[in-house]
């Protein structure tokens, strides 16, 4: 099982992007619930400068929850945490989150050869490649980097579920 979890973030940069966004999370994370049972977190950490792969924690069961509404195939969920598992250290984007800000006023294709080769991703960027590489894309006429937390939030191809790490 792939989950997101939003939330709604901390400071006053947290509401600026929920603000921008018109929307009530600034964050995303991605979790997965692996075959012992057990759930791991991948989250782009703009505060720590890198994208960590961690076991779960308490507070991840206070997110707002999402699952696709059509789960993926087991293949494709082991392919997307394989993925999730190759991103653990890789840096956070902020020069993605600068571009994604100012998109208007660039192409997606010059937005896309300014990543091309980079390994670093921001929140929301990182939970859409994942619903990609699970085989469900959350917008068919999306990249990665044009993803914002609001559009994660409101893909149809998601709903949401209770969350799963509240026990």
């Amino acid at each position: 099982m792939i989950v997101s979890l939003f939330e709604p973030g901390a400071g006053p940069a947290a509401a600026a992007l929920r603000w921008w966004q018109r929307c009530p999370f600034a964050h995303v994370k991605t979790a997965f619930l692996l075959p012992d049972g057990a759930w791991k977190i991948l989250e782009a950490l703009g505060e720590i400068n890198r994208v960590v792969w961690r076991d779960a924690r308490p507070n991840d069961a206070l997110a707002r929850a999402l699952a696709f509404v059509d789960a993926p195939d087991p293949a494709a969920e082991i392919r997307a945490a394989a993925f999730a598992t190759a991103q653990d250290g890789k840096g956070y984007d902020y020069a993605g989150i600068g571009a994604f800000l100012a998109r208007s006023d660039r192409t997606a294709a010059e937005l896309q050869r300014e990543r091309e080769g980079r390994e670093v991703w921001f929140c929301s960027e990182l939970d859409f490649a994942i619903a990609a590489k699970a085989g469900r894309p959350l917008f068919a006429r999306m990249q990665p980097f044009e993803c914002s937390v609001r559009d994660a939030w409101v893909s149809p191809v998601r709903v949401e579920i209770p969350n799963p790490l509240r026990q």
